[in-house]
């Protein structure tokens, strides 16, 4: 969606209505993404100095101490922030951000002054030779006036009337060093959290000489509000869950504050909501909707990730959210809104992209978040949310899910690519691994103890998904996160009583992405009967065929009914020329561990032969035989004598005389013996020890190699059968990582191999 001046100037009037009217807005995705990409695009407009990051990387944060001093009605910072850390290479110097608005006056290691140089937006410090992995710290004195970058950072401004002063940071993308020194890149998470300690005016009195008291919020749990006897006030905040440097936030003002709870598998969450008192109403009629999510996004995804502490809500000047672990910022509590900043506790703020590049993995997550949370409670909605969404998306003809330009903030936050299109990439991958295992895959992501509570890109999103599912799925990301377009749909089709046959046609409409595989859903209706069916056909080729029995006549066809696709234009055509073959009661089964292949043809017109092919992945294909045409008794049936330890893939293919080719759908089918090719891994992550769920008893010994990523093995051991079912196999010893389980069974068939997690 392209917004114009005109829209955008309409969009903060009524933002600013809003606010100072108390009148609760609603959202739409798009208006979200809009909101953000405005304002973080502002917040950097024409400085490009301020994207160069210049912290070294000889050094790893492990906690910050931030002890600020400010007034809420200046635009002034001063204090002294403290930075924990270890060496990860030798050197007498690190490097932090920091924007040369901001003056440093001192430097200290453990109370001893030390050199510094600031330049540009860098903090040079020299420091004493500290031995690799030995924590230190520096505290660095600073003081000045942020750097002015528009709407973000650090702000100072009003609310309901120009003499409330209200004040608060936002430093997504690169803010943080507008306002205080720390590694502002996305590499480096302070590992044990982040104290905020700070000191304000204790009040102040409006223009209307009444007296208003201050209130700080900012990330994790209140330790203490002190009042100092001098007219100023202490608040001290203690987060302790490892923090991006631009997920650290505060905010002052004459906050009114009010608590809730939720229970999250046994545990009560405390939320706290600060906001302005004007907004009290429409904040306290909200809160339920943030309650709500919270048991929502638990059950799909796991508990919420900072269940120690609290969620929390603050109101700021900002027409829009901001994920602020812990404690996110809002404009107001529309469900909308809600739900997607509340998602980003998961996906932002525990497993948080490594490059802005991949901003897909924050912002598509949390809008397809949203999305699934109005759809389980609208179910009415489902169709117009998703076409909505299709619809934006699909309005340009390029662009892709990966972020080419990651010095644009407004490419960054393109709502019709990072969030739209991001978020349809999910409704695909969901199409095409089924919700099960998708959410299970979600699930081992989100508790890797590679990436929980670190950094992510999609490649380690790409090797779960795969690793659960059992597929390949390169196709899928260098055609939907590297390409650009999408397909258009013509499909051609006729019916012969019950049984329906069709040709899928694809365009695309950008040239980096000839052909996209994907499962295409048709359903297929009687209009007079009101019978229908969804058949999904794997569309694997351009003018793919397929032939399918309906067990009616069908009347009309719709491509995608439910808008699991990104798709334009689609079409169908009805044509009244026959195909040269009708199959009918297509099968596939087992017999004596092979594979048995039967079918019908309720037509042969000029067929010569059948054709029978497989594959191990359905995109490479081998001939298996063939089958002569009768044109008599129509029913056929194949033997595939081969025994395979996974599945397989067949499809039978009618070839006319004049080699014009029918083929059926995709069948799938395994009739190895092994028996050990049905059991389950549990738990997945495991701790301690994996057990053999649904294995069948055999007699015997078996092998159980457990090997790295790179094949190297870890650990072979043989075991009585018995002994392996009732005790299961021991990898406390292994460290937390990914690790793949090679087991061959008592009958010596070819190996089972399944990966699993240690945590």
């Amino acid at each position: 969606m392209r917004i114009t001046i005109f829209g955008v100037l309409y969009l903060l009037s009524i933002l600013s209505f809003a606010q100072n009217s108390g009148i609760q807005m609603e959202y739409s995705t798009a208006e979200i993404s809009v909101m953000e990409q405005r304002s973080r695009g502002k917040a950097i407009q024409n400085r490009a100095a301020h994207l160069s990051l210049a912290a070294s990387q000889n050094y790893d944060v492990q906690y910050y101490r931030l002890e600020l001093e400010v007034d809420p009605a200046v635009n002034f910072i001063q204090g002294k922030v403290t930075v924990y850390y270890k060496m990860s290479s030798t050197s007498d110097k690190i490097i932090l951000d920091l924007t040369q608005n901001l003056t440093v006056s001192e430097v200290m290691q453990r109370a001893t002054p030390i050199t510094h140089l600031q330049q540009d937006d860098q903090l040079e410090i020299t420091i004493p030779t500290t031995s690799i992995g030995v924590l230190d710290s520096v505290s660095i004195v600073y003081s000045g006036v942020p750097a002015s970058s528009g709407v973000g950072s650090f702000i100072v401004t009003s609310h309901g009337d120009p003499s409330i002063p209200v004040m608060w940071s936002l430093s997504e993308p690169f803010g943080s060093k507008d306002w205080w020194p720390c590694k502002n890149g996305l590499d480096d998470k302070a590992d044990n959290g982040v104290d905020i300690i700070v000191t304000f005016p204790s009040s102040f009195t409006d223009g209307n000489s009444d007296l208003h008291t201050y209130k700080a919020a900012a990330n994790g749990l209140l330790i203490g509000e002190k009042d100092l006897g001098d007219g100023r006030t202490r608040t001290h905040w203690k987060h302790s869950y490892p923090i991006a440097s631009y997920l650290v936030c505060f905010a002052i003002t004459n906050y009114t504050v009010f608590s809730n709870s939720v229970t999250i598998n046994g545990t009560e969450l405390p939320m706290l909501t600060y906001c302005y008192p004007e907004s009290l109403a429409i904040f306290t009629d909200g809160t339920q909707n943030a309650l709500d999510a919270l048991q929502y996004f638990s059950g799909l995804f796991g508990d919420y990730p900072f269940l120690n502490e609290k969620y929390g809500h603050v109101q700021f000047g900002w027409g829009g959210g901001m994920e602020h672990q812990t404690n996110s910022f809002m404009v107001s509590l529309n469900e909308s809104l809600v739900a997607h900043e509340l998602a980003h506790q998961w996906f932002g703020d525990k497993v948080t992209c490594n490059s802005w590049e991949d901003i897909w993995l924050n912002e598509g997550f949390a809008t397809h978040l949203s999305n699934m949370y109005r759809e389980n409670k609208y179910p009415e909605t489902k169709i117009a949310i998703r076409s909505n969404e299709v619809n934006s998306i699909t309005s340009v003809s390029n662009g892709s899910v990966k972020v080419d330009d990651i010095t644009s903030v407004s490419r960054i936050f393109s709502n019709r690519l990072s969030y739209y299109k991001g978020s349809h990439l999910i409704y695909m991958l969901r199409w095409i691994l089924g919700d099960a295992v998708f959410f299970e895959a979600i699930t081992n992501y989100l508790s890797d103890p590679a990436l929980a509570y670190k950094y992510a890109n999609t490649a380690n999103l790409k090797t779960h998904l795969e690793t659960t599912s059992g597929k390949n799925l390169d196709y899928f990301f260098e055609q939907w996160f590297e390409g650009e377009g999408y397909p258009s749909y013509n499909v051609k089709w006729q019916s012969v009583g019950s049984t329906v046959s069709f040709t899928i046609e694809q365009t695309t409409s950008d040239a980096s992405v000839s052909f996209f595989r994907l499962p295409v859903p048709l359903l297929f209706k009687n209009e007079t009967s009101g019978q229908e069916k969804l058949v999904v056909v794997d569309n694997t080729s351009n003018n793919q065929s397929f032939t399918e029995t309906l067990g009616f006549e069908a009347e009309s066809v719709t491509i995608d009914p439910e808008y699991w696709l990104i798709s334009k234009n689609n079409t169908s055509t009805k044509i009244a020329n026959p195909l040269p073959v009708h199959f009918s009661n297509i099968d596939i089964d087992c017999h004596q561990n092979q594979v048995v292949l039967t079918w019908n043809t309720t037509m042969e017109e000029l067929v010569s032969h059948f054709e029978i092919k497989k594959s191990k992945d359905a995109i490479h294909w081998m001939t298996l035989g063939t089958v002569d045409a009768n044109g008599s008794t129509k029913r056929y049936s194949f033997s595939d004598p081969t025994i395979t330890s996974n599945n397989s893939y067949y499809q039978i293919l009618g070839v006319d005389l004049d080699g014009t080719i029918q083929p059926t759908r995709i069948l799938t089918k395994s009739c190895s013996a092994d028996l050990s090719q049905t059991f389950i891994l549990s738990p997945n992550p495991v701790h301690e020890k994996l057990f053999f769920k649904e294995l069948t008893y055999q007699t015997g010994v078996a092998q159980v190699d457990i090997l790295n990523p790179s094949g190297q093995i870890l650990i072979s051991e043989k075991y009585n059968f018995e002994a392996l079912l009732n005790q299961g196999v021991n990898v406390a010893t292994l460290p937390d990582g990914l690790y793949m389980l090679r087991l061959t069974d008592p009958s010596g068939k070819e190996p089972a191999v399944f990966k699993f997690i240690k945590n």
